[in-house]
C-alpha cells in the first residue's frame, strides 16, 4: 500500500454514498484506489454481516468467506478494542508475522484470494461502529 492516500477522494465518495446508498460499491472502489489497495470493504465491527459494501474485486473473496463459514471464524473481529482505542488496526495488532504464516484464516482463506495484509479504519456514527477494511497482497 502506498502511504500517500487520497483521503479527500474517500471522503467525497462516502458522502455521496451516504446520500445515495446505491453508490457504496463505487465508494469502496474509490477507497481501494485512493489507498493503493487490492480491495476495500466496509463492515459492521460489532456483527458478522453478509451483503456489506465492497469494491468489485472483493466479491469472490466475500462469497468464499460466507460459503466457507469464515464469517463465523473471522479472527479479525479481534481488532475491535484496538479500533475503538486508536481508530486504526492491522493484522499485527492480533498476531505476530510468524503466527500469521501458520494461522488457517490467513493461509486457507486469505492467501488463495491474494489478500494478505489488512488495515482497518474506524468509521463511526452515533452508536454504529463500522470498519473500513483495506487489503493488500
Amino acid at each position: 500500500m502506498d502511504a500517500n492516500f487520497d483521503l479527500e477522494a474517500i471522503e467525497r465518495a462516502f458522502v455521496e454514498a451516504a446520500v445515495d446508498p446505491t453508490k457504496w460499491k463505487e465508494a469502496m472502489t474509490v477507497a481501494a484506489r485512493a489507498t493503493g489497495s487490492t480491495g476495500a470493504l466496509l463492515f459492521d465491527a460489532q456483527s458478522h454481516l453478509p451483503g456489506i459494501p465492497q469494491s468489485e474485486n472483493m466479491e469472490a473473496a466475500t462469497e468464499a468467506y460466507i460459503q466457507g463459514g469464515w464469517s463465523e471464524r473471522d479472527v479479525r473481529y479481534g481488532i475491535l478494542s484496538r479500533l475503538l482505542q486508536k481508530g486504526v488496526a492491522t493484522d499485527l495488532d492480533l498476531f505476530t508475522a510468524d503466527q500469521i504464516e501458520r494461522h488457517p484464516y490467513y493461509q486457507e482463506f486469505l492467501a488463495p484470494h491474494k489478500l494478505r495484509r489488512f488495515a482497518g479504519v474506524k468509521v463511526a456514527s452515533g452508536d454504529s461502529l463500522w470498519c473500513l477494511s483495506i487489503s493488500d497482497p
